[in-house]
C-alpha cells in the first residue's frame, strides 16, 4: 500500500484534535524516520499538540486493550464503519478517517468519560457516553452499542449512556427514530426536554422542538413519564401520536398515515396541521438557505402538506402565495411577512 507523504503545512491546516487523531491512527501501522521527526517538530510547535496527543493515544489504546467489552467493541465497529462525506470532505481522505475513528474513540477515554458522566448526570463511571450528531441536510444512520438502531435527522444530536444497567439517549435537538432491541432487563429510555420515553423493544420516533416535543409510535408499546411526579404517564399504542406544546399534551391516531411521519428517511417533509414557524425551523434543518419568521401572526399561520427536504425555495413559495405574504430574500435568508 503506498502511505500519502505527511507534511508540516498539511498538519497546520487541521486543528490540533484532527491533527492528533490522523497522527495517531497513522502510527497504529508505525512510522518512518521522517515522519517521526515530522512528530516530534509537530508536536513542540505548541503545548496544544501534545495533550491533544496525549488523549487521542489515550483513546486509541483505550480500544486496543477493550478486546473483551461489549460494548466498547460495538462502538469501535460503529467508528470504523464507512461513512458519507459531510464537514471532513475538505480534509484529506486519511485524515478525516482518522478524525471520525478517533473522536469516537475520545469518547471513551477514562479520564474523560468519568468527569463528562458525574457532571453531566450523576451517573456511574461505568456508564459509557457517546455523542451522535448529524450536520445540516444530512440524515444519520448510527447502530447503537446495544445493537439498537438510531437514525438522525438532519441537524440532530444526541447523547447516548450504555452500561451494563443502563441504555439510554438524550435528544439534545433534532428529531431521531430508534428501533429498539428487545432486552428485559435494560428498558431503553430516551430523554427529551421534561420527557422520558420508555420502551423495551419498539419502534419510534421522538422530535424535539423548542416548545415542546412529538413522539410518534410505529411498533411495540412506549411510557412516556414526566420529570413532575405529580404528572401520569401517558401510554402509546402503535400509530399514536403524543404532542406536547407549551405544556399542553395530546394523543392523537394517526392511522396508516404514521408513515408520513418518517418519510424524513426519504427526502420528504410532512406537515400536518403545524404552525408556520414550526414548519420552517424543520425545513431549516436541510438547506443553506435559512427561513426566518420575525412576526408571530404569520409563525402561526397553520401548515398542511409534504415538501421535498432542502428545497427552501419552493416552500417559502408555496407559503407566501397560499397565505398572500410577502418573501424577502437577504444573502441565504428568506423572510416571510404579511401584507401591510
Amino acid at each position: 500500500m503506498v502511505r500519502e507523504a505527511l507534511n508540516l503545512e498539511a498538519l497546520k491546516a487541521l486543528s490540533p484534535s484532527e491533527a492528533a487523531a490522523y497522527l495517531v491512527a497513522r502510527g497504529a501501522d508505525g512510522f518512518t524516520p521522517d515522519e517521526q521527526q515530522l512528530l516530534d517538530g509537530w508536536l513542540a510547535q505548541d503545548v496544544a499538540n501534545q495533550r491533544a496527543y496525549d488523549s487521542a493515544e489515550r483513546a486509541w489504546n483505550s480500544f486496543a486493550n477493550a478486546k473483551g467489552d461489549e460494548i466498547l467493541a460495538a462502538m469501535r465497529a460503529h467508528a470504523l464503519a464507512p461513512r458519507k462525506k459531510t464537514w471532513t470532505r475538505w480534509l484529506p481522505a486519511a485524515a478525516a478517517a482518522a478524525v471520525v475513528l478517533v473522536g469516537a474513540l475520545l469518547l471513551v477515554d477514562p479520564a474523560w468519560r468519568t468527569a463528562t458522566l458525574q457532571s453531566s448526570r450523576g451517573s456511574s463511571p461505568a456508564d459509557v457516553a457517546v455523542q451522535y450528531a448529524s450536520v445540516r441536510g444530512e440524515v444519520k444512520e448510527v447502530s447503537l452499542p446495544d445493537g439498537s438502531s438510531m437514525t438522525l435527522d438532519a441537524s440532530s444530536s444526541a447523547l447516548g449512556y450504555f452500561g451494563v444497567k443502563t441504555r439510554s439517549v438524550r435528544m439534545q435537538q433534532g428529531r431521531a427514530l430508534f428501533a429498539v432491541k428487545p432486552d428485559q432487563t435494560r428498558p431503553f429510555t430516551v430523554e427529551a426536554g421534561n420527557r422520558s420515553v420508555v420502551a423495551v423493544g419498539t419502534h419510534f420516533e421522538v422530535n424535539l422542538l423548542p416548545n415542546g416535543l412529538t413522539v410518534t409510535l410505529l411498533e411495540g408499546h412506549v411510557r412516556i413519564t414526566s420529570a413532575d411526579p405529580g404528572v401520569p404517564p401517558s401510554l402509546l399504542e402503535p400509530a399514536e401520536q403524543y404532542l406536547e406544546r407549551n405544556g399542553i399534551t395530546a394523543i392523537r391516531s394517526l392511522g396508516t398515515a404514521s408513515e408520513n411521519e418518517i418519510a424524513w428517511r426519504q427526502g420528504l417533509i410532512n406537515f400536518d396541521d403545524q404552525p408556520l414557524g414550526e414548519a420552517a425551523a424543520v425545513m431549516n434543518r436541510y438547506s443553506v438557505e435559512q427561513i426566518v419568521i420575525g412576526d408571530p401572526q404569520v409563525a402561526s399561520i397553520r401548515v398542511s402538506g409534504q415538501f421535498h427536504a432542502g428545497d427552501t425555495q419552493r416552500f417559502a413559495t408555496t407559503l407566501m402565495e397560499m397565505h398572500k405574504l410577502k418573501m424577502n430574500r437577504h444573502a441565504d435568508q428568506i423572510q416571510l411577512t404579511g401584507q401591510k
